[in-house]
């Protein structure tokens, strides 16, 4: 909503305090009242000429008189109904735009209610499921070791368990911090340590811990940086957004280049990702920063919590900067960063 529109509370407790005061009794019984008096004195007025004329014989301009004072009370009870009816009017757009306000506050609370449920399910069962799996391997070890002799019992096989846990745990913990941004953000609590930080070495040092991943899936990333781009910027928090970023294009980038441009233009540091994968469609592009919202695709994409461009996108704006995504449907993805230098 706009800022200078009007607090929900407020227009909730105007409107209400509007139509008791109107609707009441005591306030139809001193509108009446009112009515009553006026006439009362224009009578009052009528009487009175009439004895001041009795004796005169000029008949018509004491009707021409007592004609002007109805006349006159016609036209001030005209202009009370009139006055009344703008009010009226008047109320009735206050009204309509406030219920107007109100029912859409209504379709937004139950589709947030509704996508929030979708959320709580998602993190669920990816909470559930590695949880699931690590139990009953480890049940299962636990089992061989306690029923299983020296002679059979495999070294390898209770290593690769562990390390299995171990990923899974990671995998955990990546999503628990992900709640907890969330969490952070929405409720405004997240806190910046600026430093000069420089968005080029950040780049390199996030392609390096990709090295593994990027090699087991047959990619190739070039970064594209002439020299240094520093800021006054959460080291951190730029470290996750750009992990993210990268993420996402290895994710759905289908094994092709991965293009990274880190550049200064201005007194703004650019970073720019662009992959040559699935894309996404205009219609979805449109909410893929919102919270609560899973791009639709292949069940195989379908993975982690779906909050990681919420989280990104928040990053960015705390640091008075912005994030955007171009993309075209089996033509790859671009996110473009920009981020000021604060100095």
């Amino acid at each position: 909503m706009k800022n200078n529109r009007v607090p929900k509370d407020r227009l909730y407790n105007r409107v209400y305090d509007y139509s008791k005061r109107y609707l009441s009794f005591k306030r139809k019984f001193t509108k009446l009242l009112i009515k009553i008096v006026l006439n009362l004195l224009f009578g009052i007025l009528i009487y009175f000429s009439i004895i001041f004329y009795k004796d005169n014989p000029d008949k018509v301009l004491l009707s021409l008189f007592i004609a002007g004072v109805i006349i006159a009370d016609f036209l001030v009870n005209l202009a009370l109904e009139d006055s009344e009816i703008k009010k009226l009017r008047r109320q009735e757009k206050t009204y309509a735009r406030t219920f107007i306000l109100l029912n859409n506050d209504y379709r937004l609370a139950q589709r947030d209610i509704k996508s929030r449920d979708e959320f709580l399910s998602i993190v669920s069962h990816e909470l559930k499921t590695p949880l699931t799996t690590m139990l009953l391997k480890l049940h299962n070890e636990l089992n061989n070791i306690q029923n299983a002799s020296l002679a059979n019992f495999s070294v390898h096989e209770l290593l690769l368990v562990l390390k299995n846990s171990e990923q899974q745990i990671k995998w955990l913990k990546s999503m628990i911090n992900d709640l907890v941004d969330v969490s952070l953000i929405t409720t405004g609590r997240i806190n910046l340590q600026l430093e000069d930080a420089d968005l080029v070495n950040i780049t390199k040092q996030v392609n390096m811990s990709f090295s593994e991943v990027l090699k087991r899936k047959k990619y190739k990333v070039k970064i594209n940086a002439e020299g240094p781009v520093i800021g006054k910027w959460d080291k951190a928090r730029l470290e996750q957004v750009i992990t993210n970023l990268f993420s996402n294009a290895v994710k759905y980038g289908e094994g092709k280049q991965i293009d990274v441009q880190v550049i200064k233009h201005r007194n703004k540091g650019k970073f720019i990702i662009k992959d040559s994968g699935i894309g996404i469609s205009s219609g979805e592009q449109k909410v893929i920063f919102d919270l609560f919202k899973r791009t639709p695709g292949s069940e195989k994409y379908k993975q982690g919590l779906g909050v990681g461009l919420f989280i990104a996108s928040q990053i960015i704006k705390i640091h008075g900067g912005n994030i955007k995504v171009s993309s075209s449907l089996n033509k790859g993805t671009s996110f473009i960063v920009e981020l000021p230098l604060n100095k």
